[in-house]
């Protein structure tokens, strides 16, 4: 996985919105493997959030949120494909609202999807 922040001068420069996509693991099984780390925990939810980037790494405002649930009958290969499969669906989720225009910014950390 590439991790890279874009700073404020290159989002000014470039000047469109730019749509990041990451696990609902996070703040809470951070590091390498934190899908593993999550596994071995026993979570019961997995999740998914799609967000305007900015400078701040994961703060921009959220665009598409979702959540599917895990069971002991999951094994780990099972329980990557389906937070895998999560992330795929509310990125596809968040670009099909972006480009239908119903995502409007405001107050500079929040959005309204109609």
């Amino acid at each position: 996985m590439l991790l890279q922040v874009l700073s404020e001068d290159f989002l000014k420069r470039y000047g469109k919105d730019i749509i990041n996509i990451h696990h609902g693991l996070l703040p809470s099984f951070k590091g390498g493997h934190p899908s593993k780390q999550a596994f071995d925990a026993g979570v019961k939810l997995i999740g998914a959030t799609s967000h305007f980037v900015t400078e701040e790494l994961d703060a921009g405002p959220i665009i598409e949120q979702m959540v599917e649930r895990v069971s002991h009958r999951d094994n780990l290969q099972s329980f990557v494909q389906k937070s895998e499969n999560l992330e795929k669906q509310c990125l596809a989720k968040a670009i099909k609202s972006y480009c239908e225009l119903r995502v409007l910014r405001y107050e500079e950390t929040k959005t309204v999807v109609f």
